[in-house]
């Protein structure tokens, strides 16, 4: 006898997980130990949930690869993050937590993340990081590399603006 297997039901603006669609998702259960004393997931666990979904990302348009090529000497700093809290996330849920480049710079990119509550059919979160592309010896940026840019602009064209350009790229 075969399992069953039921197909997603995934929230609107999100795609998924296991394709190649954008925004890029990741699907992630809540675990007890992530709860805090009031009942519900302690705020730090949100952060890591966008950086999973970053990290996703990263693979995705090729900045990990291009880390491990380097044998890590050039790579992402995260420099700045922000969180807005929409609701509180309990035990048991799972989260949908989607990643799109809106912003490339010469050296950085803004990222724009929403975590999506299934227990509460509604966003739970949303949040921005700026990500700067370093090269960790010489503690300076670098230049996203032509190939990142790329599959950037593929994955995450629609909207997204470069510095430098007078109009989102379409």
């Amino acid at each position: 006898m075969s399992a069953v297997v039921e197909p997603l039901d995934i929230p609107p603006g999100f795609s998924d997980p296991e394709g190649l669609g954008t925004p890029v998702c990741v699907r992630q259960a809540v675990a007890w130990g992530e709860m805090d004393s009031l009942g519900h997931v302690n705020n730090i666990i949100y952060l890591r949930w966008l950086e999973n979904a970053r990290f996703e990302w990263f693979e995705r348009v090729g900045v990990s690869a291009w880390m491990r090529e380097s044998g890590g000497a050039v790579g992402p700093i995260l420099a700045r993050v922000e969180c807005d809290y929409r609701l509180p996330v309990g035990f048991p849920d799972k989260v949908w937590t989607s990643l799109r480049c809106v912003e490339l710079g010469g050296s950085s990119m803004r990222l724009r993340s929403q975590v999506w509550s299934e227990a509460h059919g509604a966003v739970a979160a949303e949040g921005d990081a700026v990500i700067v592309l370093v090269d960790y010896a010489a503690e300076s940026s670098v230049r996203v590399p032509e190939p990142i840019r790329a599959a950037i602009r593929a994955l995450d064209g629609e909207g997204l603006v470069e510095r430098g350009r007078s109009t989102p790229t379409a």
